[in-house]
């Protein structure tokens, strides 16, 4: 039996109920906003969980009694152009500092009275206040700039208009390394003696006017004789002396240098690897009884603002008892009482 079709006349169709819409997309809105809490939460969490010092690019067990310090940021005084990678400003042995062997008594050159001192201010080129602080100083400091710095090539310019002698504070791998990051630029010991020395060059070209290099952390790299050699040979073609900083006691900086006859010294004390006022004063000290005993004597010195309020405050006692002068002078000093004492009948 055939069924029936009925017609429907179109406006007698049924109307649809429309869906209340804000409320699904309110429902979705209200569970985003949820998600968001739930990770930011999971976030401050995880961040009080985890010790901050773990991430810190310091190796602190190596000394924890001693100070590592962060180069610091410019200041309201230094409007920043370039935030720096945090790094420390030296890396000191687990037991305590390699100090220079007595020195055997060399030849007693003209005019050494009084005796002559060089302090090498390190790490020079993050802070450009704190730089023309101790360029205010009514001495001849030597300043020795990172290659890095955001501010080494107008402080190098600075420093050069005022008739101070500026130095490569030249970035070597440590012992520590990775746990401690010398820096962008610095000299690997997983370097080819290519790799190596392009890295040299591109340091020195970016400081014009400088008179030497010393070494940057570097106990690793200072150890090897090869790559010592490969540095000076460098060094030697451009005329650039070598300070080693005795970062470590197995340094071969001292042979290496003899072998290739150039112009070498090495740190005699360093005068703030504790930011103390009266440890400083002391170890100013030290450097002059030192310098009276051998005739000269080199000191290094780091940009803490205690240190250069002790040597604001000790200048004038210091300039009674030494001879303040630049690093190369103490250098062409001790290269030629080597000299002497290695070849008498030269000199």
């Amino acid at each position: 039996m055939a069924r029936k079709r009925v017609k429907v006349k179109p406006g007698a169709r049924k109307a649809r109920k429309k869906p209340a819409w804000p409320f699904p997309f309110l429902k979705i809105l209200i569970g985003l906003a949820v998600l968001v809490l739930l990770v930011l939460g999971a976030g401050l969490l995880a961040d009080l969980l985890i010790d901050r010092s773990s991430r810190a690019p310091i190796f602190a067990a190596l000394r924890p009694d001693k100070r590592f310090q962060v180069p610091p940021v410019q200041t309201s005084k230094t409007p920043a152009t370039h935030v720096p990678d945090p790094q420390v400003y030296e890396v000191f042995p687990r037991n305590s500092l390699p100090e220079v062997k007595p020195p055997a008594p060399l030849p007693q050159l003209p005019a050494n009275q009084p005796p002559m001192v060089a302090i090498i201010i390190d790490d020079i080129g993050y802070d450009r206040h704190v730089a023309e602080q101790f360029m205010s100083l009514d001495a001849s400091l030597t300043l020795s700039l990172l290659p890095n710095g955001p501010f080494s090539q107008a402080i190098s310019a600075q420093a050069r208009s005022k008739g101070l002698e500026i130095m490569l504070h030249l970035p070597m791998e440590p012992n520590e390394y990775p746990e401690v990051n010398p820096g962008s630029d610095a000299l690997l010991a997983g370097m080819t003696p290519d790799e190596l020395i392009a890295q040299l060059d591109k340091n020195i070209a970016r400081l014009s006017g400088i008179k030497g290099v010393n070494n940057h952390m570097g106990s690793r790299i200072s150890a090897s004789s090869e790559q010592m050699r490969q540095i000076f040979s460098i060094l030697k073609m451009r005329g650039l002396f070598y300070v080693d900083s005795r970062t470590s006691a197995d340094t071969v900086a001292q042979g290496s240098a003899r072998l290739l006859q150039l112009p070498f010294a090495e740190r005699d004390i360093f005068i703030d690897h504790l930011d103390n006022a009266e440890f400083i004063r002391s170890q100013l000290n030290r450097l002059v009884q030192r310098a009276l005993k051998q005739g000269y004597a080199i000191g290094i010195a780091h940009p803490y603002q205690t240190t250069y309020r002790v040597l604001r405050e000790s200048m004038p006692q210091l300039k009674e008892r030494v001879t303040l002068v630049p690093a190369s002078l103490v250098v062409e000093h001790v290269t030629i009482a080597q000299a002497a004492k290695t070849s008498p009948g030269r000199y």
